[in-house]
């Protein structure tokens, strides 16, 4: 059974060229059904990949859509037609991101407590454009958020150097 994998995360930087880094997992935001939709990772693909991480010493949920959470909140408008496709064979493909999308997602994933250093680490490694942090800081911000979310993303904008956008 054929499979279309839309792939964010440190595993689609190293894939797309963008950066070079260490990665345990790969992030998967979703399947990508035949009618352009995306929806969850179907349920068959856990045991195989299970199956691989026995197989290879990985850890167990070393594929896992742990980033599909930010899906509720809407993803920036256009990800699916930005995104790179990539065939395995006749039953797996895999589309990464955009570096704009990269961008904009790490931007919110910086901003998760906890877990936002390794995030902020990638952005500063990637040095985004002022073009692609204005889309990034649009996409968080053109929604109803508190006023402390809005005071998270000024100040990773100062710290990416972009105090401009900032507003």
């Amino acid at each position: 059974m054929p499979v279309s994998l839309l792939m964010c995360g440190g595993a689609a930087l190293n894939i797309s060229g963008l950066l070079t880094r260490l990665t345990a997992d790969v992030d998967v935001l979703g399947a990508m059904h035949a009618n352009g939709e995306l929806g969850e990772m179907p349920d068959w693909i856990y045991p195989l990949a299970a199956e691989v991480a026995e197989e290879l010493g990985l850890e167990r949920h070393w594929l896992n859509d742990a980033a599909a959470s930010v899906i509720s909140m809407g993803l920036p408008s256009g990800i699916l037609l930005r995104a790179t496709r990539h065939d395995f064979g006749k039953t797996l493909q895999v589309a990464i991101i955009s570096r704009l999308d990269l961008i904009a997602l790490k931007c919110f994933a910086a901003l998760n407590p906890g877990v936002g250093e390794k995030h902020l680490g990638d952005l500063v490694d990637l040095n985004p454009l002022s073009e692609e942090m204005s889309f990034a800081c649009d996409w968080l911000l053109n929604r109803p958020t508190s006023p402390e979310f809005r005071a998270a993303v000024r100040q990773l904008c100062h710290v990416l150097g972009h105090s401009d956008l900032a507003k």
